[in-house]
Order: C-alpha cells, then sequence, then structure tokens
C-alpha cells in the first residue's frame, strides 16, 4: 500500500472547508482560484460531495453547504474531546467582562471555535466568529510560535513577518503572547497543549500594568482548567 497522502482526498475536504469557511454561496472558479487548484477538479468535488449531501446549488449554479453539513457538524461536536469537554467549563468559568476567545489553525487561518464578548449568550459564542488570519490574531501568533521560522518567513510578507516575529519570541520564551495594539487594546494568548488550540482574552483597553498581570493569571489559570479535558 502506497504511504504517500491521498490527494484528492486532500482537496475534498480543503474544498469542503473553503465552501463552508465563505459565508456565502460560491461558484466553482472563484473556489478555485481560493484553492489554487484547477476549476474542472474544483467543479467535479463540489458535484460528488452534492451526491450525498454535503453540499448544494443555488439558481445561479453556486454553490453552498448541504443538509449533510449539520449531520458532520453534529458528529465532529460528538468526536471532539476540545469541544464536548471545554465548553462546560468556559461556560462556568470565563470572565464575562472581556472577550474570551478559543481557537485553531487551519491554512493560516484562525477558526474561532468560541468567542464570546461581554454580556453574550453561550449559543452566540459558538462558532459565531468569522475567521481571522493567523498574523492578525493573537491566537495565531500564539499557535504559530510551535512552527520553525524559516516554514513561517516563506508563507508570510516581509511585514507580516516583522509583526509576527516578536510575538512567536514571546511565545517561546514564557509560553503566552501579551499584544499591546496601537489603538491601546491589550489581548493575551496561551496554547492548549495536545488540543493544538489556544485560548485568549481580549477587548481590554489602556489597562494598568497590575490590572493587566491579573488578567494574564486567569488567562493562564482557565487555560489550565481547560488543559486537564
Amino acid at each position: 500500500m502506497s504511504s504517500q497522502p491521498n490527494q484528492s482526498l486532500i482537496d475534498g475536504i480543503r474544498c469542503l472547508q473553503y465552501l463552508v469557511s465563505s459565508g456565502r454561496a460560491i461558484g466553482c472558479r472563484e473556489l478555485a482560484r481560493l484553492m489554487g487548484i484547477n476549476t474542472t477538479r474544483v467543479n467535479r468535488l463540489l458535484m460528488s460531495m452534492a451526491s450525498i449531501g454535503l453540499t448544494t446549488q443555488d439558481e445561479q449554479r453556486r454553490y453552498l453547504p448541504g443538509p449533510g453539513i449539520h449531520a458532520l457538524a453534529a458528529q465532529a461536536i460528538r468526536g471532539s474531546a476540545l469541544f464536548s469537554q471545554a465548553l462546560p467549563l468556559l461556560e462556568r468559568h470565563a470572565p464575562k467582562d472581556v472577550v474570551v476567545a478559543m481557537g485553531v489553525l487551519w491554512e493560516d487561518q484562525v477558526i474561532y471555535i468560541y468567542h464570546s464578548e461581554p454580556g453574550s449568550q453561550v449559543s452566540q459564542a459558538l462558532a459565531g466568529f468569522h475567521m481571522l488570519p493567523a498574523w492578525q490574531s493573537v491566537i495565531g501568533m500564539s499557535l504559530l510560535a510551535a512552527e520553525p521560522d524559516d516554514a513561517l518567513q516563506a508563507r508570510f510578507s516581509p511585514e507580516q513577518w516583522q509583526h509576527l516575529q516578536p510575538h512567536l519570541e514571546q511565545q517561546r520564551a514564557t509560553g503566552h503572547v501579551i499584544w499591546r495594539h496601537d489603538d491601546g487594546e491589550v489581548s493575551m494568548a496561551t496554547t492548549l497543549g495536545a488540543h493544538k488550540a489556544a485560548l485568549a482574552l481580549a477587548g481590554m483597553w489602556n489597562i494598568p500594568e497590575h490590572i493587566l498581570n491579573e488578567r494574564l493569571s486567569e488567562l493562564l489559570a482557565l487555560s489550565a482548567r481547560l488543559g486537564e479535558t
């Protein structure tokens, strides 16, 4: 048996992920451009997934997630220890007066599993936030630090790398990232070990150093709870 990755399977999963992440109906040509592969191949993949209900088409023959996505989503949640075990802990122990986020990396994008804002309900926090480029997210910075610099420099522009590098070094040295934004906001993140995810607090503005340290302790204590799942 071949030990080489199955490229058709990889392309099919990527295609479905790009489609679901787009948040709108999308045509084959645009999806092929996003993925960097042939339009005919994307069309074949989408039609194959339509045959089992994972995709569907609108009146303009653009593609949307199909009803099979709901079944796949439910199965994925049930099969994810991070999702099923961490969410009750976040509901009980996460601070309610700042942004609390948990996310993972996918193709240099951060996908948010959980993103709550002050006053929001748990139902609003579940996968309710759009994805962000990893270099623009404190969660992305925290997770990218696990990769070697030469691999990262090949994927990011010089400007993006200049922004990333000090935060990567901080994560590697201390186990967390503190990002002081130009507008006065402070965000911070730390990784969740074996889950290959990261937890963040954000939406803190112009806070003094002693409050920052208290928030960091709060983040690390919550991360330790989640790390036990």
